[in-house]
């Protein structure tokens, strides 16, 4: 009558936590350490495979990382470029590499034995099939050095997908979402080039501690040294090596009846091979004989 209500109060949850959806809005746009020991190691890889196999001198850099979002990372696409769609599993999602025009020409050119000092148009077309095959050649290595660069600090397995030149097609994630851009420069004889690599943060967020840890190190390298120490201090170790004849089992009164001459029979042929243990775990079979005057067992296979 009075036009007051009563309601009940709600009940305080335990247990939940609450998810902003737009969480991606308040990143901090910090240093990511771990993140850029990948990079390092994905230059470097990729330098050592592709000097190799085109015979010219060739610098990677990595000389940004920046997170924006995605339309923003296609208006800061050069056109005509390389848009080539990856998967990153178990990554969610899809990702890009992109590669530029002068990279592409440049690389047909000491392919085909030129000497990257010719001129170009790219403008106003598509590539050519060989170009394009020459692209699949050279995104493969890429791939294959980004998957060694992640081995320490998340294992990935790269999947090619598909290769768009139109940025209308390559819509990984919508135009507002968070993307990690990562720049290189690729200097070959002087000439410069650009490679992209978009990943969207959605991908990495279950994994985001790892790339935001300060203490996450190149554990490859690290790695062998220990196992090298490793190694060393086991070939140096002493182990105990006993080969058994053979085993039976004997009741407590034949026991204490035995004298000499008695005869016990083990559970084992006179040709059969007997066991040769190595700190009490049997490892090898073997034959019962003399070796410059000592017993010795002749390794006839592995237990």
């Amino acid at each position: 009558e009075g036009g007051e209500v009563e309601v009940e109060t709600a009940e305080t949850l335990t247990g939940i936590r609450y998810y902003d959806f737009t969480a991606q809005e308040k990143i901090v746009r910090g240093k990511m350490p771990s993140f850029d020991i990948i990079n390092e190691r994905l230059a470097r890889n990729f330098r050592v495979s592709l000097a190799s196999d085109i015979r010219k001198i060739v610098d990677v850099v990595n000389v940004n990382v920046n997170i924006t979002k995605f339309y923003d990372f296609l208006r800061s696409v050069p056109f005509p470029s390389s848009l080539n769609i990856i998967k990153l599993e178990p990554l969610r999602g899809f990702s890009l590499v992109v590669f530029d025009a002068p990279m592409i020409f440049s690389l047909i050119e000491f392919y085909f034995g030129g000497s990257g000092k010719g001129h170009y148009k790219p403008e106003g077309r598509e590539f050519t099939p060989i170009e394009q095959r020459i692209i699949y050649k050279v995104l493969m290595m890429f791939l294959e050095s980004m998957e060694d660069a992640w081995k320490p600090i998340f294992p990935i397995k790269t999947q090619y997908v598909r290769t768009e030149m139109n940025p209308q097609f390559v819509t990984i994630v919508t135009p507002v979402d968070v993307v990690i851009e990562t720049e290189f420069t690729l200097e070959i004889e002087a000439r410069e080039c650009k490679i992209m690599v978009c990943i969207p943060y959605s991908s990495v967020e279950p994994i985001k501690e790892k790339l935001y840890s300060a203490f996450m190190v190149d554990r490859d390298e690290m790695d062998m040294k220990w196992l090298g120490k490793i190694k060393e201090q086991i070939k140096r170790t002493t182990v105990k090596v006993e080969a058994v004849l053979g085993k039976t089992r004997v009741d407590f009164k034949k026991l204490i009846d035995l004298k000499k001459g008695d005869i016990i029979e083990l559970r084992r042929r006179a040709d059969e091979d007997i066991d040769l243990l190595v700190e009490g775990i049997p490892k090898f079979k073997g034959k019962l004989g003399t070796f410059k005057g000592n017993y010795a067992l002749k390794i006839t296979r592995e237990a």
